[in-house]
């Protein structure tokens, strides 16, 4: 075996084209070889670059736009410094009614149909925040996101504290009963919505002491608590319901509540055949203290039930009872289609002793009301009280000094056909709307103007998207509830708090996993096209071997 090996070698090198056949296979080969490792090599290295690219890329495009939204964000700062400043500084009592009054002699429409205070433009910063260190220390509760809010729905005590703005557009709020301390902290709960009554009912009476099962709605249901330096914006509480019931944007009843410099604008309607029923701007019925608010209200109640009288109540701040209301700011735009007794007041519908023990002297001092009550009383025992203070005052054992209410408009109506709506008549009613976006120091919101009568009004709050670099856990997210994340805005320096859910983190998880999976796949890739390339390689090798077989052995076949 070995003689015929250096045989055929010797006549390979004796033979210049059997050298030259040999040179190409060799080179051939080694092309080949190199071929099954290079290749495979390259396509790896262009993946990944194109991987890289592709993130880059996004990367790129993200860093581009938030930086986009900053520059943006510090222009409008830088241009709006000072106007910004000035509408914070509205927010004193004395130069909110100079606002008003300067605003009404401006405009022809009513000045129910505008913004108090500018609400369109301000933050409503009501007084400076506290922080969250400072919260915990004082005992309190942080609520910091809608799920926050929504879980402390659930306790009727308790010490809480808002520590950001909310947007509630996405909750149908249920009313909250609450014996315990809510402190706004000067932010703002924006687009509350709240669509049926509260579970639980509360004797409440009318003019003549008759008792009744009551039940409420509002962002309380029943308040016995305190709750100071709160912004209610945007807020809409509308009910049908045959069940007694008492409405208010911030409670709809309140026992010995305490109320203190809370904003509220927003619209309130009931509908219902019940024969004790009441609306009120802040609070619907009961007792306790309401001080330094200023609300702006559009109120509506409608009675159904044409054959039975009803005990209808309506009022800017209180629909009945006995609360204490001192130096507040009332813009109302009321509405009351009623086919039994009215008492409607810009500021009280009625006002009686409540309980009925009640011995102290009550206090109505330093208010401002301005605004209309459009109403009718289809009723022939007629009473139809409707005055700027109280409607009715059923006990004088109260204090009442410096109220302003020379702007109210009481009218009266009698046709009794149609019910009474802020847009007229609700099947042909036609209205535009306007879309204000928001701003690094204004939120947004939708302006709706109703053609026919001129009403107009703002809704859909959006707050404005901010810019936060870095997240900070607060909260860690398990799979049995979510978690908090906080962040600074890069704009306006103010802290953001977002909640998280669990299945994000195990998102982030698969994600890694995934990229784990690309580069195994990757790999694979490589594999698969080695495995492709070397039975090639091999099927070339045999065929030059052949080759050789029949031209260099052969040769020596025909010299034998």
């Amino acid at each position: 075996m070995i003689k015929k090996f250096k045989s055929a070698m010797k006549r390979i090198f004796k033979s210049k084209a059997n050298l030259l056949a040999v040179g190409v296979t060799m080179l051939v080969l080694l092309v080949a070889l190199g071929a099954t490792y290079a290749v495979p090599y390259a396509v790896e290295k262009a993946l990944y670059r194109k991987e890289n690219l592709a993130t880059n890329e996004v990367l790129d495009k993200t860093y581009q736009e938030k930086e986009a939204k900053h520059l943006e964000g510090l222009e409008r700062l830088d241009r709006n410094t000072s106007r910004g400043s000035n509408r914070r500084k509205i927010i004193d009592l004395k130069k909110c009614q100079e606002e008003r009054q300067r605003a009404n002699a401006q405009s022809s429409t009513t000045s129910a149909n505008a913004f108090f205070c500018d609400y369109e433009t301000s933050n409503n910063e009501i007084i400076t925040n506290v922080d969250e260190n400072e919260a915990l220390a004082n005992g309190y509760q942080p609520i910091r996101t809608v799920k926050e809010l929504v879980e402390a729905s659930s306790h009727t005590d308790g010490k809480y504290i808002l520590l950001a703005d909310l947007d509630m557009s996405e909750v149908d709020w249920q009313p909250w009963d609450f014996a315990g301390t809510f402190e706004g902290n000067g932010h703002v709960i924006y687009n509350l919505k709240v669509t049926s009554l509260s579970s639980t009912t509360t004797v409440t009476y009318d003019g003549n002491y008759k008792t009744y099962d009551t039940y409420s709605a509002g962002f309380f249901g029943k308040l016995s608590g305190s709750v100071s330096n709160l912004g209610l914006i945007g807020a809409n509480v509308t009910i049908k319901s045959e069940n007694h019931a008492m409405l208010g944007i911030l409670a709809g009843i309140t026992e010995n509540a305490k109320i203190d410099n809370c904003e509220i604008y927003g619209y309130v309607e009931l509908e219902t055949s019940a024969v004790m029923n009441g609306v009120g701007g802040l609070v619907g019925y009961g007792n306790g203290s309401a001080n330094n608010c200023r609300i702006n209200v559009t109120l509506v109640s409608v009675d159904t039930d044409k054959e039975v009288k009803d005990e209808n109540f309506l009022g800017g701040v209180l629909s009945a009872g006995y609360l204490d209301i001192d130096n507040c700011t009332v813009i109302i735009d009321g509405y009351d289609s009623d086919h039994g007794y009215v008492h409607s007041g810009g500021l009280v519908g009625m006002y009686i002793l409540y309980p009925r023990t009640t011995v102290y002297e009550g206090s109505i001092t330093g208010n401002s009301i301005t605004g209309t009550i459009t109403f009718f009383e289809d009723n022939t025992d007629r009473r139809a009280y409707c005055k700027g203070l109280i409607g009715e005052v059923m006990n004088w054992t109260f204090a009442a000094a410096t109220n302003y209410y020379q702007d109210f408009v009481r009218n009266e109506i009698f046709e009794y056909d149609t019910n009474l709506y802020p847009e007229g008549d609700r099947s042909t009613a036609v209205k535009t709307e306007e879309i204000i976006e928001p701003s690094p120091i204004s939120v947004g919101y939708t302006k709706v103007t109703y053609t026919s009568t001129g009403y107009s009004f703002n809704t859909d709050y959006t707050l404005y998207e901010v810019n936060v670099d870095e997240w900070e856990v607060l909260v860690e997210a398990t799979s049995e509830h979510s978690g908090i994340k906080k962040g600074v805005d890069t704009v306006n320096q103010r802290n953001v708090y977002i909640d998280y859910d669990y299945e994000e983190e195990v998102l982030a998880e698969d994600t890694s996993l995934s990229n784990e999976e690309n580069a195994s796949t990757i790999t694979e890739a490589v594999k698969s096209h080695a495995d492709f390339i070397l039975p090639v390689v091999a099927v070339i090798v045999v065929i030059i071997l052949l080759v050789l077989r029949f031209t260099v052995f052969s040769k020596k076949t025909k010299k034998k």
